[in-house]
């Protein structure tokens, strides 16, 4: 009977390998929220880094994944992460839940599947105060949702 279990638990392991979507996310509820770009990743980022300034925001850094790569010989599609934010709420955040940090300031990420279709991802607010319980913040929490929705329908459209 042990085995057995052993041999479902095995399964159910490797079954969920199979359920990862081309990003790789294998969790559902991870709180990324992923839309498709009719542009380029590239011109995908540049918008996201215009709308983000548009209201404020300040760029951190970019990082083009795929140019990185070739400094190691690993041939990747087309892959850029842009780091961003006002400075508004997330100190509020960090200071009653400093994980928090981890994922403040925002990040946006483009991304090339094998289709050759861009999408943008990013994490929302709400996720972020599901994660770290800012109960004391969820102002702020609410307030990042949406400047980040405004940045990606910005830049989406």
């Amino acid at each position: 009977m042990k085995n057995l279990f052993g041999v479902a638990a095995i399964m159910l392991s490797l079954s969920a390998l199979v359920f990862a979507d081309e990003s790789g996310l294998l969790d559902k509820n991870a709180g990324i929220v992923t839309k498709p770009s009719k542009y380029s990743v590239k011109e995908t980022i540049d918008r996201v880094e215009a709308a983000a300034k548009g209201v404020g925001a300040n760029i951190f850094n970019r990082i083009d994944y795929q140019e990185m790569s070739k400094k190691v010989k690993v041939d990747i599609r087309p892959n850029e992460l842009i780091i961003f934010g006002r400075g508004a709420g997330g100190p509020y955040i960090i200071k009653e839940a400093p994980l928090a940090g981890i994922d403040i300031p925002f990040k946006a990420l483009a991304w090339e599947d094998s289709q050759g279709k861009v999408s943008l991802s990013y994490t929302n607010g709400s996720y972020i105060d599901k994660r770290y319980s800012v109960k004391g913040a969820a102002k702020y929490v609410a307030n990042i949702n949406e400047t980040i929705e405004k940045i990606v329908s910005e830049a989406l459209k």
